[in-house]
């Protein structure tokens, strides 16, 4: 939706960037335009005004630890004059002219990711830790269940006490006061970023938050912590950073992973009424940061900066089209901007004239020891599993891309965007080896793959999958990055619930003792589990739920013990194998021992009645429906209602939505079911053969006979086949 007439105009590059390194600073007094500052992974903190279309540095730091946040605050209570830079385990204070006023030494063991100012308060987010500071006396540490993605800190009435609205991990957003938690609660979305509207600072607790699936929701606390969501993500990229945007109303700016930037108008008067689009921007490559402000000119603009460190506004096409800036500006000005313009281009000329001769005589040289070229920047994530089980890995660089390599020792299914051109190699050694090379498109700074693991890998699953991807940019020197991704065996255990929801589920239990300790059930767990497991403490609980059947899988453990529960028999087996061969990798003893109740397969196949009934109906329509399309019919014959040459049924297949074979998941459903069968079998019943009853259950789920399924799953057969 493009309401807005609003075009790109850049400003300047700067290095590779982190979510919320860009800010604003308003400016006091008469003057409209204001200034910015960006920091980088270099370490360096710039901060820059615009003026006649140049940017002019008014300060600029040396190079250092990278930098992961900035703030802009008060220190007197008035208007807004301090810049604070995180980087590492130190935050600095910097005035307007680049004078550090500040600098503390935390004690924080890992890097911080993102930190909040309220007055006099600061509070820091480093790993799973949260910790708060008042007159730059460190008050407490509060530790999370995993790690902090972001936090937003409030002040409440009569009190000097400070409410903090933490996002962690695990999906879940909790409420802390004075290093005790208030309330808490799962947020299926997965929440990525937060911002406080204006209005809403003092008054009460509400928040806007970004998700990890596209979403846009509102999270308010009164007596209970409750979320709304506003906007459904629906295939939109994850919520990378968000900012506010004054112009016509008050807009939430968004900056995704795609490379999308969206303005929503938002009713600040009842944040609970749905956001509406306003505008769209696409850019190509990841946004780290978005917020609005007067820079380039005396109206509102929006200021954007991307992973690969460009810094670009999006102002009104007026004050672009037909050189509205350059008709402003003196001759003088303009002969002044191209001689700087001129002896830029030859400067870049002759210092890349330079380093090539350089390079050509040093490897001429018997004596000019070893090349080594830079490290390639790649920001790459791999989410959980869909519903179909691919997962998804987002690569993105810094620079174009020309190909990947893609390397697995296990039979893997491969797929990308079609801005990419994709080739398998026949297996030439071994069958079960795949080598795949993906070739982009010009241009190409983001690319995404869509990996699982193929059916026939075998019936035990006893380790991840190890997937090498080989990324090489485009130009010279001819480098590689190498990327190495874990496939886990259980990927559509992706969603996050509550472990000690009361559910009326037959449960298996799987029972572990021995010598382990909780880091090394951890890292056993992360072999079957998608994304991050929380960190090693004395007690950890947690519970994952399965995408498609809705099943649910609760892992408790400490040290030397472990349960695993799961209404899912073949969980159970999954897990029983590759942590029996993990342990036997390590040399630890360990006690198994399963607990398989008759009625597993019976309540399972229960809870997906209605979803397989379904799936195979839909599966009828889409092969009728490719059948009618191969009669090559004449659309406006078909369409005739005086004649019609199909019955009233055929007809309303053909004019359903069309369906693809990705989203058609009878065959999954199958292939669990019969999986469930082959597991209950394997665990109850000591490996005793039934290939004959599985010959059955086959045979009658390809077909849809449901009393033959619900017949075979209860064990008639086999009881009969005990007493003979």
């Amino acid at each position: 939706m493009m309401e807005y007439d609003l075009a790109r105009i850049d400003y300047i590059l700067c290095g590779i960037t982190y979510p919320g390194t860009l800010k604003i600073l308003p400016n006091p007094g008469h003057k409209t335009q204001q200034k910015f500052a960006v920091g980088d992974k270099n370490g360096v903190l710039q901060c820059l005004c615009i003026k006649d279309e140049e940017p002019i540095v008014q300060f600029k730091t040396l190079p250092g630890k990278p930098i992961t946040s900035i703030q802009v605050a008060s220190t007197n209570g008035n208007h807004i004059d301090k810049i604070f830079a995180a980087s590492g385990h130190e935050v600095k204070g910097y005035t307007r002219k680049g004078k550090v006023f500040l600098t503390i030494e935390t004690s924080v063991s890992e890097t911080i990711t993102s930190m909040c100012i309220l007055n006099s308060d600061l509070v820091l987010c480093s790993g799973r830790t949260v910790t708060f500071y008042r007159d730059l006396r460190e008050i407490y540490t509060y530790a999370c269940e995993d790690r902090v993605l972001d936090i937003a800190a409030f002040s409440t009435p009569n009190s000097t006490r400070v409410r903090l609205l933490v996002l962690v991990g695990n999906k879940g957003a909790a409420v802390v006061e004075n290093g005790e938690l208030l309330a808490r609660t799962q947020i299926p979305s997965g929440p990525t970023r937060l911002i406080v509207p204006p209005a809403h600072r003092t008054a009460e607790l509400a928040v806007f938050y970004g998700a990890s699936d596209g979403s846009i929701g509102l999270i308010q606390y009164e007596t209970d912590l409750s979320s709304t969501c506003l906007v459904e993500g629906g295939g939109l990229g994850a919520v990378v950073c968000v900012g506010w945007y004054f112009s016509n109303g008050a807009h939430l700016a968004v900056g995704r992973h795609d490379g999308s930037v969206q303005l929503y108008l938002v009713d600040l008067d009842n944040v609970n009424e749905k956001p509406r689009l306003k505008f769209t921007y696409f850019c190509g490559e990841p946004i780290t940061s978005v917020c609005g402000g007067s820079v380039g000119t005396e109206e509102t603009e929006l200021l954007v900066s991307t992973f690969s460190g460009r810094v670009f506004a999006l102002r009104s096409q007026r004050l672009i089209s037909g050189g509205v800036a350059l008709n402003n500006m003196t001759p003088e000005a303009l002969a002044s901007r191209r001689n700087k313009l001129e002896l830029e281009v030859a400067r870049l000329e002759k210092q890349t004239a330079a380093e090539r001769e350089k390079y050509q005589r040093n490897t001429r040289s018997l004596n000019a020891g070893m090349s080594t070229p830079p490290l390639l920047e790649i920001q790459y994530e791999l989410t959980g599993a869909m519903l179909n089980g691919w997962q998804e890995v987002v690569i993105t660089a810094g620079v174009p891309l020309d190909m990947l390599f893609i390397y697995c020792n296990k039979k893997l299914e491969v797929q990308t965007d079609s801005a990419a051109v994709l080739s398998v190699c026949p297996p030439q050694g071994k069958a079960s080896e795949i080598l795949a090379t993906v070739r982009c498109q010009a241009g190409t700074r983001r690319i995404w793959l869509q990996m699982r693991a193929a059916v026939d890998c075998g019936p035990e699953i006893t380790e991840g999958t190890q997937v090498l991807v080989y990324v090489l940019p485009a130009g010279a020197p001819r480098i590689a990055r190498l990327i190495k991704l874990s496939l886990p065996a259980l990927p559509q255990y992706s969603q996050h619930v509550d472990p000690d929801r009361a559910d009326d589920r037959v449960w298996c239990e799987l029972s572990l003792s021995g010598g382990f300790s909780v880091a090394e059930m951890t890292s056993w767990l992360s072999e079957a589990l998608p994304g991050e497991l929380p960190r090693p403490a004395v007690n950890i609980t947690f519970a994952r739920e399965h995408c498609l059947l809705k099943t649910i899988l609760i892992c408790r453990y400490q040290r030397g013990a472990a349960i695993m529960k799961s209404d899912n028999v073949s969980t159970i087996a999954t897990l029983k194998d590759l942590l029996s061969y993990c342990s036997l990798k390590r040399a630890i003893r360990v006690d198994i021992s399963c607990d398989i109740p008759e009625m597993c397969c019976p309540m399972l196949f229960k809870s997906i009645k209605d979803r397989f009934l379904s799936e195979y109906q839909r599966k009828k329509e889409f092969h009728l429906k490719e059948a009618i399309g191969a009669l090559d019919l004449d659309i406006n014959t078909i369409n005739n209602e005086s004649e019609p040459i199909l019955c009233e049924e055929y007809l309303r297949v053909w004019k359903s939505a069309d369906d693809t074979k990705n989203k058609l998941f009878f065959n999954d459903l199958v292939a669990t079911v019969d999986q469930w069968y082959s597991d209950w079998c394997k665990l109850s019943l000591y490996g005793r053969d039934n290939s004959s009853q599985k010959i059955q259950l086959k045979t009658a789920l390809q077909e849809c006979q449901v009393n033959d399924i619900e017949s075979i799953l209860t064990h008639n057969d086999l009881q009969i086949d005990s007493n003979m």
